[in-house]
């Protein structure tokens, strides 16, 4: 058969393959499935949206509140105000008031996969009020046996269950008309052997792939989980691009099982063997492996180094003496002060330098348990074509760990940018309290309430348009390497 006359084949096996009721029930389970799972992950979105809609909101309201009990404090009154309940006071607005939040909001693309997102919390309250040994606990878990479960998102949709649909519909291309005998009639026509298959899977792998992208792009409209891709357009196609090349892999592993000519039986065991291995053992082996590279420092002995910090401010002479060291490296000329080192508020700032202090070898392991991890994974996942384009769709949903650990170390910083904020001012009103005014309930003038940093999310489009095209760069040579395996076996009909 002469290469003019191959797309006359593909279309009639094109043809073949739309006429058999096992492909539209595939197909329509396939795309049943994408629809649920991207209406699951909308949900999950417009939830984390609510949360950082609430954030905002209660830090609104917190700049109102305090406006509003400045200006009410700040006229002559018979009543008095606790420091700590003071806006004018800019520790007892730092304690009190003030409502701080490092956020990390969904990227346009968050409805692809859940990621850690279920234990990882997106949004973190940064306070002063009371002492916390980590900052990333504020976050409802839910209920243990959904954890267990895992979430039913686009990602596990794409990832484990498309390779199937795949095998179930090309999985038995050649090998069924070996067992039936009709691959002699077909070896017996003027047709190579790998133009038929070309036909054949190049058929099965147009099907494939219009079912899943489009698909794909169907529950996504219908899902409304979609946000704003002016500005991830290239990210969107990379990743497009990679989860077309995830599905000629495994048309071309097909193509490799139905090469082998040890029948269909044989071909479906060894192609759901491999979707075993490459889809769950393996992804476990090398989350197993990332755990032992990164291993998790102990949390119980942070809180316990936090107790016995506290119980040594505590004993004795020992916050006096913290105090008025912490006194004499922040105002050296007003160290001799003593009213100054029974201050309250400073009492409070030297006794947080203190326990963080205690804690800095602590914090600093953790953090970079965190980087270590998303690092390994980012490389181990590599390996395997289903870790590859897990940890592509994370990345464009801005769930993986990655940018969480990422999100913790700007939460960190955030909180040392408040505290740079607002110790000046505390020390400067400890050393000269200015009064608003005689006989006004408020004590001192602190009114700075909009200037108050804001934090600020990283932008997660660059980490993942790069991780997209590392993903569709390793999963179009592994589709290859399998393609050309094949192309080679199929150099002539069986004996």
């Amino acid at each position: 058969m002469s290469a003019a006359r191959f797309p006359l084949l593909l279309a009639a096996e094109l043809r073949l393959i739309l006429r058999e009721r096992l492909t539209w029930a595939i197909l329509a389970a396939l795309v049943a499935a994408l629809c649920l799972a991207a209406w699951t992950g909308a949900g999950r979105v417009a939830a984390a949206r609510t949360a950082l809609a609430a954030a905002a909101a209660d830090g609104e309201r917190a700049v109102r509140e305090a406006k509003a009990a400045h200006l009410r404090y700040g006229r002559p009154a018979a009543i008095k105000v606790n420091y700590w309940q003071d806006p004018t006071d800019a520790f007892g607005y730092m304690t009190y008031f003030m409502a701080a939040y490092a956020v990390k909001p969904p990227t346009p693309l968050a409805v692809l996969a859940a990621g850690q997102s279920d234990v990882q919390p997106a949004v973190t309250k940064v306070g002063f009020g009371f002492s916390t040994v980590f900052d990333d606990t504020a976050t409802e878990i839910g209920s243990a046996a959904a954890l267990r479960l895992g979430p039913f998102d686009l990602a596990f949709v794409l990832v484990v269950l498309v390779p199937l649909a795949i095998i179930a519909l090309a999985g038995t291309r050649l090998s069924s008309e070996h067992d039936s005998g009709i691959l002699r009639m077909i070896a017996a026509q003027p047709a190579r052997p790998r133009r038929v298959a070309g036909a054949k899977f190049g058929a099965a792998a147009l099907v494939a792939l219009t079912a899943t992208l489009g698909g794909t792009m169907l529950a996504l409209l219908l899902s409304g989980g979609l946000g704003d891709l002016a500005d991830w357009s290239g990210a969107a196609a990379l990743l497009a691009a990679a989860l077309a090349a995830y599905v000629v892999f495994w048309v071309a592993a097909c193509a490799l099982a139905a090469s082998l000519w040890r029948g269909a039986v044989t071909a479906l065991a060894g192609l759901v063997l491999a979707w075993a291995c490459l889809t769950i053992a393996l992804p476990t082996a090398l989350g197993l492996a990332v755990d032992a590279l990164a291993p998790v420092p102990s949390r119980i002995a942070a809180i316990d180094a936090s107790r016995q910090a506290q119980a040594r401010f505590y004993a004795g002479e020992e916050a006096p003496r913290v105090t008025a060291a912490w006194l004499a490296t922040k105002r050296p000329e007003d160290a001799r002060r003593p009213e100054l080192a029974d201050a309250p508020e400073l009492k409070r700032l030297a006794r947080d330098d203190y326990y963080d202090e205690a804690l800095a070898d602590h914090h600093r392991a953790a953090g970079a348990q965190a980087l270590a991890a998303s690092a390994w994974s980012r490389r181990l996942a590599l390996l395997s074509p289903a870790t590859a384009l897990t940890l592509a769709l994370e990345t464009a949903s801005g769930t993986d760990a990655g940018r969480h650990a990422a999100f913790l170390t700007d939460a960190a910083a955030y909180r040392r940018s408040l505290r740079a904020f607002f110790e000046p001012r505390i020390l400067a009103q400890a050393v000269d309290p200015a009064p608003v005014c005689a006989g006004c309930p408020a004590r001192l003038d602190f009114d700075a309430y909009d200037a108050v940093p804001a934090f600020a999310p990283a932008d997660a489009r660059a980490a993942a348009a790069r991780q997209a095209l590392l993903t569709l760069v390793c999963l179009g040579a592994a589709a290859f390497l399998l393609a050309a395996l094949a192309v080679r076996r199929l150099k002539q009909w069986p004996a």
